[in-house]
């Protein structure tokens, strides 16, 4: 009795391996490493800091500054012979001091703001300088914008380069009177891409695939579009209306 005795309380002091045998060893080694297991997460998703799961997101990207256009801006100035060195001459229906030239800030067909010259008559600078705010606020783009003079007064070579203008000395298409650009009050618009038509004859005839009105190329005009609606608020009318022709590109004070 007092050597079992002794044996238990020796199994007490001793490592419980000894004492409990294998089976018990095995169960507490289970038990331990089912404690110390770590924690795996997706590293797609999540990442592990100090035991805590943090999940990390990709900032949305910063979009492009934009700087806003400058404003509208327009001048009118006195003009000399020696300017319209091609567009004038003695004997032109309106001398030189009744025409201005008007600096004006357009967008163009490439999105960008440029700034081009026309020559009117001196009475109706102002309302156009209001029609070329109106276009400028809408963006319509103008090709480009340049005194005829640029051109040696050729209408035709202005045309092909769709070069907007406004006074020439010179006949009116197909006649011999003075055309209503002689007195700088008629504009041609982007006049490639919105053409003169009459009948089977177009000008210019490279110009011809625009006589499908129904394509929307850049400056092109349509009925009552923003084009048409701002030079009719100050009195100019639209040879896309004509009926005996259509002059796509013509605006004019007097319906001619």
């Amino acid at each position: 009795m007092a050597r079992r005795v002794l044996v238990s309380l020796s199994c007490l002091l001793l490592t419980t391996t000894a004492c409990g045998g294998d089976d018990d060893g095995e169960r507490r080694a289970d038990r331990a490493t089912s404690t110390t297991r770590p924690t795996t997460t997706s590293s797609s998703t999540t990442t592990t800091r100090a035991g805590a799961a943090t999940t990390t997101t990709t900032p949305p990207p910063v979009p492009p500054v934009t700087a806003p256009p400058p404003p509208f801006a327009a001048t009118i100035q006195t003009v000399t012979a020696e300017d319209l060195y091609a567009s004038w001459r003695p004997g032109c229906p309106v001398p030189v001091s009744q025409l201005r030239a008007i600096d004006v800030r357009h967008f163009g067909n490439d999105g960008k703001v440029h700034t081009g010259r026309l020559i009117v008559a001196a009475n109706l600078a102002n309302g156009l300088v209001e029609v070329f705010r109106d276009l400028y606020d809408v963006r319509f783009p103008i090709a480009r914008m340049e005194p005829i003079d640029v051109y040696g007064g050729d209408d035709m070579r202005s045309i092909k380069a769709n070069n907007t203008s406004a006074f020439n000395c010179r006949a009116v298409t197909g006649g011999t009177g003075w055309s209503e650009h002689a007195y700088g009050r008629a504009i041609d618009v982007n006049p490639f891409v919105n053409p003169y038509v009459k009948g089977s004859t177009v000008l210019p005839p490279e110009a011809a695939p625009y006589t499908d009105r129904s394509r929307d190329d850049p400056g092109m005009i349509h009925a009552d579009d923003a084009v048409v609606r701002a030079y009719a608020a100050q009195g100019w009318s639209w040879g896309g209306y004509w009926s005996s022709l259509k002059d796509y590109q013509h605006f004019s004070t007097t319906g001619r």
